[in-house]
């Protein structure tokens, strides 16, 4: 069952209501700047809360292979 048969179209409709496809090229430039700009914002905003939460939540890493995780056990 994918998300479309539980809440029948509802994602699908949100979606074109908020992000038409038929917009000009003009506005989705600036959508996509406007949108850019939010985030550079909320991450400024955020940026400790941001990585405090990363660092809870990331797993254990061996410093000398940081690319293979560790086992909690």
């Amino acid at each position: 069952m994918n998300q479309d048969d539980r809440y029948g179209n509802n994602i699908n409709d949100d979606m074109e209501r908020l992000f038409p496809r038929c917009i000009s090229d003009e506005s989705a430039v600036v959508l996509c700047d406007f949108l850019a700009e939010l985030l550079m914002v909320a991450d400024t905003r955020y940026l400790c809360h941001l990585m405090r939460y990363r660092k809870a939540h990331s797993p254990p890493v061996d410093p000398q292979y940081p690319w293979r995780k560790t086992n909690i056990d």
